[in-house]
């Protein structure tokens, strides 16, 4: 038994809302050749689509040659871009449907399973040039009856709505890897597409955030990182915090102290620190800073300017304002503890915290 990530119904990437941001899709030929592969592991559209039945490369690549693919060009697809893809895996001397068609929404299986008549037969040699049918065609058989429409997913007929768009923003800024400009998400700039969003992520704890350079992402809510923290969900270790800490102090800390940061944005710093500066910290050693640098990489805390460079990750620009003002307050109890604003923060935080009710034994 294996698993595997995949789209819920409704939510997969919709390339009008991610824009520059949108995912590459397959080539003429490798769509081609997987249409071919398809039919061939799934003949009959009445059984379930996965995991169908093996076929063999050499019958994909005649049919392929037969409807005016190049050879070469149909067995690079079928030797590198749809295993790449998931799509098809090698058992043997045998090819078998990938584990990314078991993931398919299932919107897409049923658009699939109507157009089943329309993929092209590898077994049908004779076949040149796939040409859709008409409705004329079947209009005598209802069970493959087909209109103008009908090979669109069911989503897709109503990608204009309302909650199609909430779904494909929400789906967009979740996976993105920074924030995306506006004009990669026109929809927000409708107050009724953002409140219908705003409900979408709340459902799940998240919230929208605009970061100060106009672009959009997301975030946990006040109340919900302080949750986590306390519970200690996706918190970092003590060496974590102390490498971000230190990356932060290197490249924005220190240059705003001396002048040459000043803004806010975390992500715009022209000043970035390498593993043998970090590594004066006498308190770790180089192989446990490394490690932690991995770590903050992996979740986007920290970045890469080039090769041996650290910069703020794209990870921070998910915070709300309460939290990178804490976080500036953090750098400023880091770097001069004894300083009066330290002290200040010090007391201010104190004071904020609930009292601890006294135990009162009768």
């Amino acid at each position: 038994m294996t698993l595997r990530l995949g789209w819920p119904a409704g939510s997969a990437p919709d390339i009008e809302q991610l824009g520059e941001q949108a995912p590459a899709t397959l080539p003429r030929i490798p769509t081609l050749v997987w249409a071919l592969c398809l039919k061939a592991a799934w003949p009959d559209p009445t059984l379930p689509h996965y995991p169908g039945q093996p076929f063999s490369a050499q019958l994909i690549e005649n049919a392929g040659v037969h409807l005016g693919a190049d050879r070469k060009s149909v067995s690079t697809a079928l030797e590198r871009v749809l295993p790449g893809h998931g799509l098809i895996v090698a058992v043997g001397p045998s090819l078998h449907l990938g584990p990314a068609v078991a993931t398919l929404p299932s919107p897409t299986i049923a658009a699939l399973r109507r157009g089943h008549h329309r993929l092209p037969d590898p077994y049908q040699q004779h076949t040149v040039h796939p040409s859709p049918p008409s409705a004329e065609a079947h209009a005598d058989d209802p069970d493959t009856a087909t209109s103008p429409h009908e090979l669109t997913p069911p989503d897709a007929t109503a990608q204009h709505s309302s909650e199609h768009i909430t779904h494909s923003i929400v789906t967009a800024l979740e996976n993105a890897c920074g924030p995306l400009p506006p004009r990669n998400l026109p929809a927000l700039t409708d107050p009724d597409v953002r409140a219908h969003v705003q409900t979408a992520l709340a459902d799940i704890g998240r919230t929208l955030i605009r970061t100060p350079q106009g672009t959009w992402t997301t975030g946990y809510p006040d109340l919900v990182a302080a949750a986590l923290a306390t519970a200690g969900i996706g918190t970092l270790s003590p060496a974590e915090r102390t490498v971000l800490a230190l990356v932060l102090l290197h490249t924005v800390a220190l240059p705003r102290a001396q002048g040459r940061h000043t803004h806010p944005q975390w992500n715009a710093t022209q000043h970035s620190v390498t593993l043998r500066e970090l590594a004066r910290n006498r308190a770790l050693t180089k192989t446990t800073i490394r490690e932690a640098l991995r770590t903050l990489t992996a979740a986007g805390m920290v970045d890469t300017a080039g090769q041996g460079n650290y910069v703020p990750g794209p990870c921070l620009q998910r915070l709300s304002e309460t939290s990178v003002a804490a976080l500036w307050e953090d750098l400023i109890l880091a770097g001069r503890p004894d300083g009066h604003l330290a002290s200040a923060i010090a007391r201010r935080r104190q004071a904020a915290r609930p009292a601890v009710p006294s135990q009162e034994h009768p």
